[in-house]
């Protein structure tokens, strides 16, 4: 649908699962209609029920389309791996998560046949109305790592905010990252700025503004984590750009839109990544710069082994899965 970030993470359970087929659980009610036409719905009740990675436990939109996909796949059950927990603490413009709207849904994980995170956050939540699931990691860390020599000087910039942001002021966060590029570029530094949707470009612009950049939108996720890969360090508010820049172990600026961002940066003990975008200014953004190309060689030796570590989970979690549906699976 135009978004790498979710791209990202379609792309890696699919590779986690060859051999299977894939249909979409049609998402709005007009397709669901459709699907009664096509004899989508028909099939979809042969089917079991992945949940992959996202922000997605704790959202009401959520619960009633995989409530829906429980009731047709009744009898071959549900599984989520890697799956985010959105954060009761952040009340945004669509996050749909007001209402105690997380407690609706221990009785449906309940009835799931796995269930795993992303992060510390996502289990700390799900422990708080009686869960206990174990930190996987998010699938889209299952994508190859890119095969790139990351470029002396070469910063990743990505500004992007879905529906809202800590502080709620995206136009005052892009212009201290402008100041903040600036200052970097008179230090020699060079940028790219990486797209993760095209709604990216416009903050992307004004934080890359005066400055010779080349701004690119990947044509897919791996395209993506080969741009950040080639970083010596990336400044990223999207949470699969960093996500993906982890992969090629790319130390990270993360400026946390969204508590997403700090449950992915503890699955990878790289807290000291974050910066909240309510508490962004241009001279830490600098600060944490100079920090991050100081400790690269310590930071990507950790961001190796964190990655490594959650990959590891989550290929156990996918070749189970697979057995289960009798799939062929090394």
């Amino acid at each position: 649908m135009g978004n790498l970030g979710d791209d990202a993470i379609y792309d890696a359970v699919r590779s986690q699962l060859p051999g299977a087929t894939f249909l979409d659980l049609p998402p709005s009610r007009r397709e669901m209609i459709r699907s009664l036409a096509t004899g989508l719905n028909l099939s979809l009740r042969r089917t079991t029920q992945v949940v992959g990675g996202g922000t997605i436990v704790g959202r009401i939109q959520w619960r009633r389309l995989i409530n829906r996909g429980m009731a047709l796949m009744r009898n071959c059950g549900s599984h989520a791996i890697g799956v985010g927990v959105e954060d009761p603490v952040f009340v945004g413009r669509n996050s749909g998560s007001a209402e105690d709207e997380l407690k609706h849904w221990a009785p449906i994980l309940s009835e799931f046949r796995t269930v795993s995170v992303r992060g510390p956050r996502s289990a700390e939540l799900l422990s708080d109305i009686g869960l206990d699931v174990k930190v996987s990691g998010d699938p889209a860390l299952l994508l190859p790592r890119p095969e790139v020599v990351a470029e002396d000087g070469l910063i990743g910039v990505n500004l992007g905010f879905g529906d809202d942001l800590w502080g709620h002021d995206p136009t005052r966060l892009a212009e201290e990252m402008s100041v903040a590029v600036k200052q970097l570029s008179s230090q020699g530094h060079r940028f790219v700025g990486v797209l993760m949707n095209p709604e990216d470009r416009r903050w992307t612009e004004i934080a890359l503004n005066g400055i010779a950049a080349e701004i690119v939108h990947p044509v897919d996720a791996a395209a993506a984590a080969r741009e950040l890969g080639r970083c010596s360090v990336a400044i990223v508010t999207r949470l699969h750009a960093g996500i993906l820049a982890s992969l090629s172990d790319t130390p990270l600026i993360t400026l946390e839109y969204q508590p997403k961002c700090r449950d992915f940066a503890l699955s990878i003990d790289a807290e000291r990544s974050l910066i909240r975008t309510d508490k962004v200014n241009h001279v830490v953004v600098v600060e944490r710069v100079a920090d991050a190309l100081a400790d690269s060689e310590d930071i990507r030796t950790k961001t190796h082994a964190a990655v490594s570590h959650l990959r590891q989970r989550l290929e156990a979690e996918y070749a189970a899965l697979g057995r289960q549906l009798g799939l062929a699976v090394a």
